[in-house]
């Protein structure tokens, strides 16, 4: 659920180049939630892809840049440090360990982007603009075929995340718990008590320090 911080990752530390259907690629395994449990991606099919096509090229490379990516991050000292430390900071109210460990990983990935737009309001309208610069059909239409899988009914999500950018919404008191409570909803997972999400959102955002995930990941490529 780190849009932004995959984003600025690739493009700023990373410095490649910002190529719509790319960014909109790399968006696509942390949306897909919104979209369908039940259809998944066949990372098999996309990774024995061959595609010739410019669109499908930057498609497929984003898809697995993110997998890439999240392989690396989500296994970093820092990361694991402040999920460990944001479990720790509420109290469960016997809310099962593992839906706080998912809350806690949930909450710094949203809170990494919160702080990546308060440091540059700039970047949440480079990351739009990419996005708005694709045709949301050619999107769901050829990831369905690198990614064997049914897409009817994806645009419809795609569409509203583009028009709606919630993202933009981030910085605003109470909102990360509000999209931790959809995520929720969406993934049929129990709801625990809000104190327990709005303990785990609250320190989260004091922990998360993209700067700090920049040169872990750097010093480990």
């Amino acid at each position: 659920m780190n849009y932004l911080s995959h984003f600025i990752y690739n493009h700023d530390v990373c410095g490649l180049l910002e190529e719509p259907y790319f960014a909109f690629a790399v968006t696509l395994p942390d949306l897909w939630v919104r979209y369908s449990r039940r259809r998944r991606i066949r990372w098999k099919a996309v990774r024995a892809a061959t595609p010739s096509d410019p669109v499908d090229v930057q498609l497929r490379d984003g898809l697995l840049n993110h997998v890439a990516v999240d392989r690396r991050f989500h296994v970093l000292p820092a990361f694991l440090r402040w999920q460990l430390q944001t479990k720790r900071s509420v109290e469960a109210n016997g809310t099962h360990v593992a839906l706080v460990d998912f809350l806690a990983h949930a909450a710094i990935e949203l809170a990494l982007d919160r702080r990546l737009i308060l440091n540059d309001t700039n970047v949440i309208d480079r990351y739009f603009a990419n996005l708005q610069a694709c045709d949301t059909r050619c999107v769901a239409d050829r990831v369905g075929v690198l990614g064997a899988v049914r897409t009817d009914g994806l645009v419809g999500i795609l569409d509203r995340f583009v028009q709606r950018q919630f993202l933009r919404q981030y910085t605003e008191p109470g909102m990360l718990s509000r999209v931790l409570h959809v995520v929720l909803s969406l993934a049929d997972m129990p709801r625990p008590e809000p104190a327990v999400v709005d303990g785990i959102v609250r320190t989260a955002v004091q922990l998360a320090d993209p700067d700090t995930i920049w040169d872990e990941l750097v010093d480990g490529r």
